[in-house]
């Protein structure tokens, strides 16, 4: 593989049947993160897609997630596929995205380990960037849903000295709203749900969306404070833990009674 850089190893992701590379500044991996750090679950800026992130990156226009915000209209024009109305709406939409939510933003940041809801997890726990970015391994270990595995990953990523720059220079260009806790009341309320498997009546965003509007919880991992797993189709290994560990698992028509 070319593209990752170094000898161009590439090695299997633990506990994962993917690969990546080894070299972690390939181009590769790069490009992924840049693209995930444009997408929907995290800045969400309209129109910034694939094609475009690899356009930018060959014409050596973006490198980091900095850049991004750095960029001109006159930058976009040279771009092979935009006009001027195109380069326009694309430049307000980053300019729109500037602000953003401490959960989008950490998961924006492509921390090995970190998805969605762990993101949500340790916005709650920490509440601003300024916290989480000092804290300790035993105090993320000891939250619900994180775990040693997920708290190296973070303290790692944190004290990384090309990550701590990365950051800094991130934060010059945009705003990150301290977490805000609202009171959650609802049928669901004090409930921490897992997903796993594929659900046929919704996607699991959707589920999510449902679970969290009815003032209930969602996580990543199965734990014994976990209330329910809601299995659907090739559930996995999250199905078997939660039957060791007794937590309830509704099959997803007993889940959609629930709702």
């Amino acid at each position: 593989m070319a593209e990752c850089g170094g000898n161009g190893s590439i090695e299997r992701i633990p506990g994962q049947a993917a690969y990546r590379c080894v070299f972690k500044n390939s181009a590769s991996q790069q490009r992924r993160k840049l693209e995930y750090f444009v997408s929907k679950k995290a800045f969400d800026i309209d129109g910034f897609g694939k094609k475009i992130v690899e356009q930018l990156m060959s014409e050596n226009l973006i490198s980091s997630f900095a850049d991004i915000f750095t960029l001109k209209k006159g930058d976009l024009m040279e771009l092979e596929g935009f006009a001027e109305l195109s380069a326009d709406n694309l430049i307000k939409a980053i300019e729109k995205s500037k602000i953003v939510t401490f959960p989008r933003f950490i998961a924006s940041l492509s921390i090995s380990q970190v998805g969605e809801e762990t993101a949500e997890d340790l916005s709650r726990n920490f509440g601003t960037l300024e916290v989480l970015r000092k804290a300790r391994f035993e105090e993320l270990e000891a939250i619900e849903g994180v775990g040693p595995i997920i708290a190296k990953s973070v303290t790692d990523w944190f004290s990384e000295a090309e990550n701590k720059k990365l950051l800094d220079d991130l934060l010059k260009q945009i705003k990150v709203l301290p977490f805000e806790k609202t009171e959650t009341s609802g049928k669901l309320s004090g409930r921490t749900f897992v997903l796993t498997g594929t659900l046929s009546s919704m996607s699991r965003d959707e589920a999510k969306k449902k679970i969290k509007s009815l003032g209930g919880d969602v996580s990543e991992s199965v734990s014994k404070l976990t209330s329910y797993v809601v299995a659907g189709d090739d559930p996995g290994s999250k199905k078997d833990k939660a039957e060791k560990l007794g937590v309830k698992v509704l099959s997803e028509t007993e889940f959609l009674n629930l709702i």
